[in-house]
């Protein structure tokens, strides 16, 4: 249904740019999530205490959901577009990942993370300072 609406809202958007008509930049924007598992970042504290936690669900074997909780110990404040980067890295490795031992899947958001911090966000990171709980 998501990619459905998500579809149609594309369609007309590109209907409207090819009659001439200026959309507003939240209009042109829009866009459904199609994860299974939607992930929220956010930060706090400041300097050597700043951490980064991000908070989302895995699937396991089995089906089984696992309330997962990230924390990223790092001087950097990431804005909100940069928390947005990292909850979609980190939605698309759960959603990828998705019935495979929950081991693994908390071993690939800690390299997902580093991943988009190095690649994405341009921060150097250790992965030490990456913690994967489930809750």
């Amino acid at each position: 249904m998501r990619k459905m609406f998500a579809l149609a809202t594309v369609t007309a958007a590109s209907t409207l740019l090819m009659a001439g008509a200026v959309l507003p930049a939240s209009a042109a924007t829009t866009g459904a999530s199609t994860t299974t598992h939607p992930y929220t970042c956010s930060n706090s504290g400041s300097g050597s205490a700043h951490v980064v936690t991000c908070t989302g669900t895995i699937t396991g074997i089995g089906n089984v959901v696992k309330n997962v909780n990230l924390n990223v110990q790092d001087i950097n404040v990431l804005s909100n577009n940069d928390l947005n980067i990292l909850e979609t890295s980190l939605e698309d490795v759960a959603d990828v990942k998705a019935g495979t031992a929950v081991i693994l899947q908390k071993v690939d958001l800690a390299v997902a993370t580093v991943d988009t911090y190095v690649n994405k966000l341009s921060i150097p990171i250790d992965i030490s300072k990456v913690l994967v709980d489930i809750l």
